[in-house]
């Protein structure tokens, strides 16, 4: 008698905890509005209202005729368009970051309920290979009355629901943890990314400003200098591709270090310097990484760098389709020997005619690397 009723009262506890589990995890997973969200979308959708009205003066910018005035508003434009996309990478990172937080809230309470319903779950299995259905069914068959047995049944297949609904609990909990496991790794690489380019736009709104200062500098805010600054530009990409297209003549074998020329300002070149270029594969490349490695030796000495490589690349881009200067402008001063920055075949190019801002021809040493390399040296005496 006393086994029977202790048996009924652990069925009865039963039919209590699993229920008073399963709620109290729903309660906890119950999902609060994030804070502060309409407002970053406000902000976002309101910069970007920005961003389109900035791409239409670009645009029309771009259309006009190429003055001083026209570039000035290309890269203000430019400029102000950057800095919103900063500030769009800026609103979106804080958006990401607060989903991050909530995301790992969720994975925290998910985990909490995951260990506590698994050791529910535990301690029912244990209860139930103690009990064992099948022989408290056996001893339901000695119960006083059928009504007792009835009764017994009947707790017993609750019992069993509430397992099965428990177990079925821990199986979605398994699979929302896994999920929102997921879904942080996902934000996190979103947030990583948009780190990278936040990098790369603050880089390209230096770059912007940079080229502002380049222009206003060169021409000193005068019309007739942009244009001369335009023509000598455009003169001197065409020579140069004249030169590594057009073999030149001749002069032979030179080593690394050998001279092959002097520091001079022939072509369309108002002060004296070196422009030197690297050519992979017909493409101009940027010359530092392998001068800087050694692969390449400098071709002057404690040379002045007046223009690297890739400066300037907005305006190069809006005026002449190119990627920035496509070289490094240099100078160790008028008659500084020029070094071959390799072994090579050198070949001397000339211009065809002199150029109508100096007055003179451009001149300069293509030399031919063994490995299918080209090096130009231009605007040499």
């Amino acid at each position: 008698m006393l086994k029977r009723f202790v048996v009924l009262i652990l069925l009865v506890l039963s039919l209590a905890i699993v229920p008073s589990v399963l709620a109290f995890i729903e309660v906890k997973n119950d999902p609060s509005p994030p804070s502060g969200g309409a407002s970053l979308i406000d902000q976002l959708n309101a910069n970007l209202r920005k961003q389109e009205e900035l791409r239409r003066k670009i645009a029309e910018a771009q259309s006009k005729e190429k003055s001083l005035s026209a570039e000035i508003v290309y890269l203000d434009s430019q400029i102000a368009l950057t800095a919103l996309q900063i500030e769009e990478t800026e609103t979106r990172l804080a958006q990401l970051s607060g989903d991050i937080t909530k995301v790992t809230g969720q994975l925290e309470s998910t985990k909490q309920d995951l260990d506590y319903t698994q050791g529910v779950a535990n301690t029912r299995v244990r209860a139930i290979y103690k009990q064992s259905y099948i022989e408290s069914f056996g001893a339901f068959l000695g119960s006083e009355d059928f009504n007792d047995f009835l009764v017994r049944q009947k707790y017993t297949e609750a019992v069993r629901s509430q397992d099965l609904a428990l177990l079925k609990k821990l199986d979605d909990l398994k699979e929302e943890y896994s999920n929102q496991k997921a879904d942080l790794e996902d934000k996190k690489n979103q947030e990583e990314a948009l780190k990278q380019e936040l990098d790369k736009r603050k880089t390209n709104l230096a770059s912007q400003q940079g080229s502002k200062r380049y222009i206003l500098g060169v021409t000193q805010n005068d019309e007739k200098n942009y244009q001369r600054l335009l023509a000598q530009v455009q003169s001197e990409i065409e020579s140069i591709a004249r030169a590594l297209g057009g073999g030149g003549v001749r002069l032979g074998p030179v080593k690394r270090g050998d001279v092959v020329a002097f520091q001079g300002n022939t072509g369309c070149s108002t002060g004296t310097h070196l422009h030197f270029g690297l050519y992979i594969g017909g493409v101009a490349v940027n010359p530092k990484p392998y001068l800087d490695s050694g692969q390449l030796r400098w071709p002057e000495t404690n040379p002045t760098i007046t223009q690297w490589y890739g400066e300037n690349y907005w305006w190069y881009m809006n005026n002449f389709g190119i990627p920035g200067h496509n070289g490094i402008d240099m100078t160790a001063g008028y008659g500084a020997p020029i070094y071959a920055a390799g072994d090579g075949i050198a070949y001397l190019a000339t211009d065809s005619s002199a150029c109508w801002l100096t007055g003179t021809v451009g001149k300069g040493i293509v030399i031919h690397h063994d490995n299918g390399w080209r090096t130009i040296y231009w605007h040499i005496k």
